[in-house]
């Protein structure tokens, strides 16, 4: 393509303007290591794309970002979405988990509420358990009764991009399993979903544009006796990039890896990109053993890129971030140098957001500045959205490169 000036223009431009306005910021670090060899499938995909939105069905880019609380709150990724779809296309919301069901938070594109039945929920951090397996969202939900109902709602500033032809539930499927029936807010029936419909992926196209649906559970047989739920997909029907974040309070590498079906589903999303962006939890206390962390991100590579093969994979390091709101952490630096090696060794991508951060302690002055929390761990919503927006400038760089395509 042509188009490498203009891109990378665009991407300095604003580096200029955050290194302006945030003095503490390295901004001339903000590039994706080894982005040539690392992301060549994921940059081949995305030129295969109009520059700007289609309305007609066409082709689809796939991310699929996994990480911890940065992530579960959607706030740092839903800017990556945002930036990335403008760019290239908005295909959907993608993956959405019914997390206010769940008792638990999630992302301010949409809204999911219980009006029916009980429901048990289970987070990937949780010792493994047969009966509530975690699925490719990093959480589970299920219930055992019949008439069992939420409610999934579009809010309104997110519904021009975020409006729905197309819900597919991720379901456990199999004789014992509930039919879900999708109805309008005026409880009109769109469709109903079969248990016994063989795959994890049961799919309805909607009539028009959606903004609104309750799901609910039926009974069609005394043997359908359970509704296991891993998510839904909301797509567009238009070509474009889908952003799917995967993100569960608390979470290390070592969690994802003890839930087999994670890995097992992940190729329903057809990933062209994976982004990692874990490590503030396996560092957070005393006792960091590089060399355990260094096999616990070998085996979640590994199963990432067994499942998906042509799935691009890019490690990012965790933020700086403090211990007890008071002690830096020196164990995230020789995280860093693990995450960067596993890298180099393995031809993989690598965006070292720490260093861009500012360095070492460089948490302080992002709190000082209103862009992370008091306790020196977590950002604010300007502060995640700032993270957001360079990784898609760093993303942006790397593809502006000729010899990245």
């Amino acid at each position: 393509m042509g188009n490498s000036w203009p891109a990378r223009a665009q991407a300095v431009a604003p580096l200029d303007s955050l290194q302006a306005t945030y003095p503490f910021l390295r901004t001339a670090a903000n590039h994706i290591e080894n982005a040539q060899l690392g992301l060549q499938h994921f940059y081949r995909r995305l030129a295969q794309l109009p520059l700007l939105p289609a309305v007609l069905p066409g082709g689809r880019v796939s991310v699929v970002h996994i990480g911890d609380s940065h992530l579960q709150a959607d706030e740092f990724s839903g800017r990556t979405r945002r930036e990335l779809q403008r760019t290239y296309g908005n295909a959907g919301r993608g993956l959405a988990f019914p997390f206010r069901v769940a008792k638990t938070g999630g992302s301010p594109t949409f809204r999911t509420v219980a009006t029916g039945g009980q429901w048990r929920a289970r987070r990937v951090l949780a010792a493994p358990d047969s009966t509530l397996p975690i699925g490719l969202s990093g959480l589970s939900l299920i219930t055992n009764d019949t008439g069992a109902a939420f409610t999934l709602r579009i809010p309104a500033q997110h519904q021009p991009n975020y409006g729905f032809t197309k819900l597919t539930l991720l379901r456990q499927p199999g004789p014992a399993a509930f039919d879900w029936q999708v109805r309008t807010a005026q409880g009109r029936l769109l469709g109903t979903l079969r248990g016994s419909a063989p795959g994890l992926a049961a799919p309805l196209l909607l009539d028009s544009v959606r903004s609104y649906v309750e799901l609910n559970t039926v009974r069609g047989s005394a043997r359908q006796t359970t509704g296991l739920l891993y998510g839904l997909l909301l797509e567009n029907g238009h070509s474009g990039l889908l952003y799917h974040a995967i993100g569960v309070n608390g979470a290390a590498v070592r969690h994802y890896n003890r839930a087999p079906l994670f890995f097992a589903q992940l190729p329903v999303l057809q990933p062209d990109l994976f982004i990692v962006s874990l490590g503030t939890n396996d560092a957070y206390d005393a006792g960091f053993d590089p060399i355990v962390f260094g096999q616990q991100l070998d085996t979640l590579v590994s199963r990432l890129r067994h499942r998906c093969p042509h799935a691009d994979v890019l490690l990012t390091a965790p933020a700086d971030s403090y211990r007890a709101r008071r002690y830096r952490n020196p164990d995230l630096a020789r995280l860093r140098t693990v995450l960067r090696a596993y890298c180099t060794e393995h031809d993989l991508a690598y965006w070292d957001f720490a260093v861009v951060q500012g360095g070492y302690g460089s948490m302080r002055a992002w709190q000082q500045a209103g862009l992370a929390q008091p306790d020196l761990v977590h950002f604010t919503t300007k502060g995640y959205e700032l993270q957001g927006l360079l990784l898609y400038l760093a993303l942006q760089d790397g593809y502006a490169s000729p010899s990245s395509r």
